[in-house]
């Protein structure tokens, strides 16, 4: 489990030819799950003392368990550290990478209607944007983390908590971001041979979407999921800084010269890339529809459950996959320490930390959302403990 917390926490010329058709890299192969496992009994008490050892940098924590053998819904702290408010149970929150996912729902939408080849490079889609020493890089690899494409670092976006206050309402568009990523070195060299988490990727299948459709990520997503699923409560932004509807705030503790911290309240802020907000229910029935098939024909809704045969960068024994490859096209697979393999996404953004997971029959389906005060990210202990308590207590 800890391993498992690890990993789900880890974080431009015209008239150039078009490159050749890519190589396909091994096809990746449907997961076989390894083992069935046996879910636990659905237990209040156990899920609540989850969330309540949540440490004293965690000022909120929401979660919903959903499924056949029955629902939970668990609240811990405060949603306004000023005014003690309980924690909403119906709040909102930003999903930071889980927008991830919507990315891929999309791709996978356009590939199903013949508007994008998986197979084909992504310069044939967008000539100007990557470098032309790139080698061919094809679309898939950008949704199942194997592309290899270099990622952003702390030089290149703010991430000190002075940092990120005073620049929480900078906007960074798609083509900034790509553009300040390729500058550094790619991670591997043959695109398709390796795994590595990381964002690049979807910020290339973003303007993909934009340049196929002619219209934002954002508003694809809006059009071709959240409204067809009456998800309500769930909002994908451009520009909007707000959280609608009742939501914890976002806290950042920032250093202060006698060496103390001052939390300062960064719930506004620029929803930038993978700025989706929405809640624990709509959550739960985005991933019901999803692995239902009702947003994917059979087969590219295969491609959800397809993680490619490859090592993981830098993996060893003790992460999900054992050194191996752990994510297929927007999501990722762990199996527990009582067998029972779970599929979801987690995500991160300052002031906010979330995640979704479900059995693949979806009999069991987790979704939770904290607020740290670390920037997020690194609360592995809490995201063991609430998953151990849905799936292995």
């Amino acid at each position: 489990m800890a391993a498992l917390a690890c990993a789900v926490l880890a974080a431009v010329a015209l008239g150039t030819a078009l490159p050749a058709a890519a190589t396909p890299a091994e096809r990746p192969t449907v997961a076989v799950e390894r083992a069935s496992g046996q879910l636990p009994g659905l237990d209040p008490q156990v899920l609540q003392r989850a969330l309540s050892s949540a440490p004293d940098r965690v000022t909120g924590v929401l979660a919903r368990v959903s499924g056949p053998d029955g629902h939970w819904v668990g609240t811990y702290g405060t949603a306004d550290v000023a005014t003690g408010a309980p924690v909403p149970a119906d709040g909102r929150f930003r999903l930071g990478s889980v927008t991830k996912t919507f990315i891929a729902t999309v791709v996978l939408q356009l590939a199903s209607e013949d508007r994008v080849g998986l197979d084909q490079p992504v310069q044939r889609y967008l000539p100007n944007v990557l470098p032309d020493s790139y080698p061919p890089i094809p679309v898939r690899t950008l949704l199942n983390f194997t592309s290899s494409l270099p990622e952003l670092t702390p030089d290149d976006i703010p991430t000190t908590p002075d940092g990120i206050v005073e620049h929480r309402f900078d906007d960074h568009p798609l083509a900034e971001l790509i553009a300040k990523a390729v500058q550094h070195e790619r991670p591997f060299a043959v695109p398709g041979s390796i795994q590595a988490y990381g964002a690049t990727g979807y910020y290339v299948a973003a303007l993909l979407i934009e340049n196929l459709t002619g219209h934002t990520y954002q508003q694809e997503i809006t059009n071709r999921i959240l409204r067809p699923l009456h998800l309500r409560d769930t909002t994908a932004p451009e520009t909007d800084p707000t959280i609608p509807g009742p939501h914890s705030h976002g806290y950042i503790a920032v250093p202060q010269p006698d060496g103390g911290t001052q939390l300062v309240d960064i719930t506004e802020q620029n929803p930038g890339a993978g700025g989706m907000i929405s809640t624990t229910a709509d959550l739960d029935h985005f991933l019901t529809a999803l692995f239902r098939g009702r947003l994917l024909p059979p087969t590219e809704q295969a491609e959800l459950f397809a993680v490619p045969n490859v090592s993981y960068l830098d993996g060893n024994a003790h992460d999900p996959g054992h050194g191996r490859a752990y994510y297929s096209a927007g999501l990722m697979r762990a199996t527990l320490s009582n067998g029972v393999t779970v599929w979801g996404k987690t995500g991160s953004t300052f002031g906010y930390t979330d995640g979704m997971f479900t059995t693949r029959d979806l009999r069991r389906r987790l979704v939770y959302s904290f607020n740290p005060t670390n920037g997020g990210g690194s609360d592995l202990a809490l995201v063991n403990q609430i998953l151990s308590a849905a799936f292995a207590s």
